[in-house]
């Protein structure tokens, strides 16, 4: 089972390297995405189980408000855009393996214009 686990991994970073796209990019991006779908995934399940058993356990009751109120805490619209900006970094659509959001050029500075001649004496 590890070396499977291990043959996998090897897999995703030979194919990331191949199309141009950064392994940390997609490991980072399927980290997230895990994480964010763990809370649904267990909360779904609990509550399938305990609707297959026909009543719901003291632990599964619990599971289930906890799954709640998780995925009522977690998927606010605030924290939906921060993820999916996050996300936005690591969009290449030139395919040279570098991020698009990197490769802008960082905007001059303006420089601060005194209208009203304070500071001049």
């Amino acid at each position: 089972m590890r070396e499977k686990v291990i043959n996998s991994l090897k897999r995703a970073f030979q194919s990331a390297r191949i199309a141009r796209i950064s392994p940390i990019g997609i490991i980072a991006t399927r980290f997230l995405v895990s994480i964010m779908i763990t809370p649904i995934v267990l909360m779904s399940i609990t509550y399938l189980l305990s609707f297959l058993q026909g009543y719901v356990s003291e632990e599964h009751g619990r599971l289930i408000t906890v799954g709640s109120g998780i995925v009522d805490h977690v998927f606010t619209p605030p924290v939906v855009v921060a993820f999916s900006g996050f996300l936005a970094l690591f969009i290449d659509r030139n395919g040279n393996g570098i991020p698009d959001r990197l490769e802008e050029q960082q905007r001059p500075q303006v420089p601060m214009n005194n209208e009203r001649g304070e500071g001049k004496r």
